[in-house]
């Protein structure tokens, strides 16, 4: 890792680390709350892993690493009103280290092309603040308070990633990271909450997840709405399946001892204002493109708890044109993985 990189990512863990301490406490919303440990894979590769035309263009890789620990007397939680949510509300303090790669279709390239996406790379870390309970009318509730902080351009190793990834697998070197948008740190301020509506009887559930967002920063400015729907055997206790940009951080509830499958599917609408990965640096000028104001996503896939201590899902996503020019829907895939554990 470059030493401004590191320097970086230093500066941010110690701005969003909290000041004061309080032990982990746990909630019995149906057993006992979990700490949990998630990561998240999206790469176009696994949409469809033989080599075509989705592959390797504009949004083509993100990871990220999600650690969540039950923290009933969390101190951001004192702070913010409980709207819509009862005050007996489980707390949960989320810690983040992700990144996400933005390229053009045309990886030959070594001059600036004009007319699609720009290179860029998004190193961050982050912090949020889950709260979960019941509404007025005995609904579950999840919302979610989410601060990313990170740097845009060189300092973000988009380039060493992919590369580095592409000469292990024998694919073609990407020529033009050179026109990649200039270093710049951004943030981002995200709020989501979601609904969770279902029927079940003693073993098959069918529920459906509305959702709301807002994402204000220099990374993004935007805002959507969208419905999840997941229909199987023993429904995890949580609020499904989210991609790594959504503003709502994938979930955890009680561990259950049950073996869990179900479908998902789950469709939203983001308006978008401002998106760094299109309109470029926000202080210095860069390649940009001209974005489109309304994105839709399309999200369906499968998820398997096979024990009490362990989640895993896999779901595909298409996403409609996102900049003027675009010739065809974006679609990627997306893997997550999810440890339980309590103390």
């Amino acid at each position: 890792m470059k030493p401004r990189s590191a320097f970086f990512l230093l500066v941010i863990l110690a701005c969003l680390l909290p000041t004061t301490s309080s032990p982990a406490q746990t909630l019995q919303l149906g057993g006992k709350e979990p700490h949990s440990f998630s990561l998240i894979e999206e790469n176009d590769l696994f949409y469809d892993p033989a080599p075509g035309k989705h592959q390797d263009r504009h949004y083509t890789q993100g990871l990220k690493a999600i650690y969540s620990q039950p923290w009933q007397d969390a101190p951001f939680s004192q702070w913010l009103p409980h709207v819509g949510i009862s005050p007996a509300t489980s707390n949960t303090v989320v810690w983040i280290l992700g990144q996400s790669i933005f390229t053009p279709e045309d990886n030959r390239a070594a001059n600036l092309i004009k007319n699609d996406r720009p290179y860029a790379g998004w190193l961050y870390a982050g912090a949020a603040l889950q709260r979960r309970g019941l509404n007025a009318r005995g609904t579950p509730v999840l919302e979610s308070f989410d601060l990313d902080l990170g740097v845009v351009g060189p300092q973000a190793l988009g380039e060493e990633a992919q590369n580095t990834l592409h000469s292990w697998r024998h694919l073609p070197q990407f020529e033009g990271w050179g026109h990649q948008l200039k270093t710049e740190p951004d943030f981002v301020l995200k709020y989501g909450r979601a609904w969770k509506l279902g029927l079940e009887n003693d073993t098959c559930h069918f529920e459906f997840i509305p959702n709301i967002g807002t994402q204000l920063g220099t990374l993004r400015v935007s805002g959507n709405a969208g419905l999840a729907v997941r229909f199987g055997f023993n429904l995890p206790d949580d609020f499904g399946i989210q991609t790594i940009d959504s503003p709502l951080v994938i979930s955890s509830g009680p561990a259950r001892s049950q073996f869990s499958l179900y479908l998902f599917a789950q469709a939203e609408a983001n308006v978008v204002g401002r998106n760094v990965f299109l309109d470029g640096n926000l202080y210095q000028s860069s390649p940009s493109i001209r974005k489109k104001t309304l994105v839709g996503d399309y999200l369906y896939g499968v998820g398997l708890t096979p024990c009490r201590h362990f989640e895993l899902s896999w779901s595909f996503d298409v996403r409609t044109y996102e900049f003027t020019g675009q010739q065809a829907n974006d679609q990627f895939g997306s893997v997550a993985l999810k440890f339980l554990w309590a103390f």
